[in-house]
Parts: C-alpha cells; structure tokens; sequence
C-alpha cells in the first residue's frame, strides 16, 4: 500500500472516532445529571427535609422509588460508557493497524477490518444503551408528574387553611 493510501486509510476511522467521542461527551453529562439528582434525592430523605413539608410518608416512598430508577439508569449508563472506550480503543487500534500493516508489509492484513467491525459493534451495542438510559429518564420524567398531580389532587382534597392576607381578601371584597 502507498504511503499516501495508507494514511488516507488511516483518516477513516477518525470519523468513527469523533462520533464516539460525542457520544462519550453526552454520556458524561448524563452520568454528571445521575450522579447530582442521587444527592439531591439523598441529601432530601437524610435531611428530614420531607417531614418540613405534607405528605412526607408519601414523599419518602416517592424518592427511595426514584432511588433505585436512578441506580437502574446508572448502571445503563455504565455499561454504554464502558463500551464507548473500547469502541473508541478499538478506532484508535484500526488506524494503528493500518500504519502498521503498511510498515510491516501486509502482515496484519485483516486486523484492521477486525478492529473497525469490532468498534462498530461495540457503538452500536452502547447506543442501544443510551436509548434504553434516554426512555428510562423520560419515564423518570412521566412518574415525577404523575406523583406532583397525585399530591395536588390530596391537597384539593383537604380543606384548605385560610391564611390573614386571604381574609383580608374576602373582607375587602364584601
């Protein structure tokens, strides 16, 4: 293989490459959201933070609940974040091979396409991940909404306390 082949050869993984390297960004920033909401969710049920407020039985089942969503969410995440490196490891190693091919004179003929067709498999398999973490956030999504309409509806339910600025309201109005 010609000098300038080879290293036209060894551009094209760099595509695969960036792709993977956005990927690993995006991942990053999902895991960083995981990570702060945990705390977040922690740090609430430590605190007593929910005995401050109505409803706190409710309202601890509803965290520890997103808990472990939260846990099932990160372990996806770990999983596709784990696959990124090796797909971008086995990019990096596809370009490499290919220099080396050239040098060492087609002795590792067929390493090249191995090491390509293992990190696409490797990018596909964490992307199906990734969707899998993005449904699992939009469900997460769907349950804080539905537990917030659950409480307004408890809160409608219960007679509501009238506070001095409230009777002050009606009084101005008679």
């Amino acid at each position: 293989m010609e000098v300038n082949e080879t290293v036209t050869a060894m551009i094209a993984p760099a595509l695969f490459l960036t792709a993977t390297g956005s990927l690993l960004i995006s991942t990053s920033n999902r895991i960083a959201r995981i990570v702060d909401r945990i705390r977040a969710l922690v740090t609430q049920c430590e605190s007593g933070e929910f005995e401050q407020l109505d409803f706190p039985e409710l309202r601890r089942q509803h965290a520890l609940q997103e808990l472990r969503q939260l846990q099932i969410r990160s372990n996806r995440v770990a999983i596709a974040v784990t696959m990124l490196y090796m797909a971008f490891t086995a990019f990096a190693g596809t370009s490499l091979t290919i220099g080396l091919r050239s040098i060492t004179g087609g002795f590792l003929e067929s390493l090249p396409a191995v090491l390509a067709v293992a990190g696409v498999t490797l990018l596909f398999i964490a992307c199906i991940f990734l969707v899998l973490e993005a449904r699992s956030s939009l469900r997460g999504n769907d349950r804080e909404l539905r537990f917030f309409y659950e409480l307004e509806a408890r809160r409608g339910a219960r007679p509501t306390e009238t506070s001095a600025s409230d009777e002050a309201q009606a009084g101005k109005r008679s």
